[in-house]
């Protein structure tokens, strides 16, 4: 679980992110929305411990997250970030085992190496092993880049060995440069561990991907959290239309528990809106 107490991020004088509180609940997946530069990734880097917050206080598990270690965040959080310079020709399965570094003197090297393999597996980038990281499409990296976050997590190749209750997975734009078959794989994979008990949130821009997959939605937009609720509460028209200013249209087909969103093409397209207008119905996050 992660807790964000009045947490507020500032470059100077600039303020990237304005004061917010919020929980990240264990055992659920929660998808972090909004239009570009609403500050997403910053409020991410900050969750995972890569920058410190300029005011208020972050818990992970109930400890705030500055007097964890590297060590020790490294083993109870996993990061998937939007780019990663690999400078060196590793190959893929090298890359992976990346992921186990945290673990080297918990585990053995025949587990990491088991754990390696079976995530690659559930990644279906097994066949990539011996292929350099560099050769790989975009879309093909990112899975592998998710294989080695997964292995982190991981203690046991066997997954009903594993406890995920203290675990938390974040992942910025996990979906990115993948192929349509291969983002469900992802989802799928992020969704399912969040059912074993880890804390995941993930950063998307698919809103359909968010519809299908996300127990609870939070929405951002110029750098404030506006709203924070279940996937069914915060996904209706008026709150999407106006958090990304366009008009939304929200379709829900039988026998589909989740809705479709598409751009509507019976209203105004884009929408002459004020800035931070916050007229929807659905209670604010207070600052």
């Amino acid at each position: 679980m992660i807790k964000a107490e009045h947490i507020q991020f500032s470059v100077g004088r600039k303020s990237i992110l304005h004061p917010m509180s919020f929980e990240v609940a264990q055992g659920k997946l929660t998808v972090l929305l909004g239009p570009n530069g609403a500050g997403k990734s910053t409020l991410l880097r900050l969750l995972a411990g890569e920058e410190k917050a300029s005011k208020g206080n972050i818990l992970i598990n109930n400890k705030p997250l500055a007097r964890y270690t590297i060590q020790q965040l490294a083993l109870q959080r996993a990061v998937l970030t939007q780019q990663y310079a690999v400078p060196l020709p590793f190959s893929c399965e090298e890359i992976v085992m990346m992921g186990r570094y945290p673990h080297q003197q918990y585990s053995s090297r025949s587990n990491d190496k088991k754990i390696v393999e079976r995530c690659m597996e559930r990644m279906e980038v097994t066949e990539f092993a011996s292929r350099l990281f560099h050769t790989l499409s975009g879309g093909e990296q990112q899975r592998v880049q998710l294989a080695r976050v997964l292995a982190q997590l991981y203690h046991s190749p066997a997954e009903e060995e594993n406890d995920f209750s203290n675990k938390i997975l974040l992942l910025d734009e996990p979906t990115a440069s993948m192929d349509y078959r291969h983002q469900q794989l992802c989802m799928e994979r992020a969704k399912s561990l969040s059912q074993q008990g880890c804390t995941v949130l993930a950063v998307l821009h698919d809103l359909n991907l968010a519809a299908r997959y996300a127990d609870n939605i939070f929405l951002m937009k110029d750098g404030s959290l506006l709203v924070q609720g279940k996937s069914n509460e915060a996904l209706q028209p008026s709150i999407i239309s106006e958090v990304y200013e366009t008009a939304i249209d929200i379709i829900q087909i039988d026998d589909y528990p989740f809705p479709v969103l598409i751009p509507s093409i019976h209203k105004q397209t884009l929408l002459n809106l004020p800035k931070n207008n916050t007229s929807w119905s659905l209670q604010q996050t207070h600052h």
